[in-house]
């Protein structure tokens, strides 16, 4: 009796769950908010990434993007899961594959990403099913004939970068103008 229990359990602990409420990132009104930092965010989001380049422009290097507010160590893990030479996107750059939501619930999660078509931005959402002992796979990707605005880049390490590329300005600026002050001649 004790196996079957077991066995049971295994089972159940198989089948991807359908009762638990749909989760979005970005927020959306009247869904739960549940920020990706932890499996299964990082996951469906590379492979998002990873699934749309491969349907777009399999042979071009990978610059990707994230919804802003993430943590620096979901950028890290999500850029750990894609190919050596992807790379997140910094500002100017071109070729962008930006995702813009998760929408995730039981064992499916979608994303919404916008990829790069011909010098315009298109809207892609890709369908996942996985669970707790599954690894997340994608089940279909639709490409909507719907423009998008081009990224702007929301990498934190690049926001840091450019803050103390400023403060080492802004000290570069003020030895400039304390060595070129005129001595005080009053003492």
């Amino acid at each position: 009796m004790q196996i079957r229990s077991l066995a049971a359990l295994f089972v159940l602990a198989l089948v991807p769950v359908s009762c638990t409420a749909m989760s979005t990132y970005p927020p959306t009104a009247g869904h739960t908010v549940s920020t990706p930092n932890v499996t299964p965010g990082p996951e469906v989001m590379a492979g998002a990434i990873k699934e749309a380049h491969r349907l777009t422009a399999p042979n071009s290097k990978i610059i990707f993007n994230l919804p802003v507010g993430l943590a620096e160590n979901t950028w890290n893990r999500v850029a750990g899961l894609l190919p050596d030479n992807a790379r997140a996107m910094e500002p100017g750059d071109e070729g962008v594959y930006s995702v813009q939501q998760l929408r995730i619930g039981g064992g499916a999660a979608e994303v919404d990403i916008v990829y790069p078509d011909h010098g315009v931005y298109q809207l892609m959402t890709v369908k996942f099913s996985g669970g707790m002992l599954m690894d997340w796979r994608v089940e279909w990707a639709y490409r909507w004939m719907i423009p998008a605005t081009k990224p702007v880049a929301n990498d934190p390490l690049q926001r840091v970068a450019d803050e103390q590329k400023a403060a080492d300005s802004n000290a570069a600026a003020a030895e400039v103008e304390s060595q070129s002050a005129p001595a005080d001649s009053s003492k």
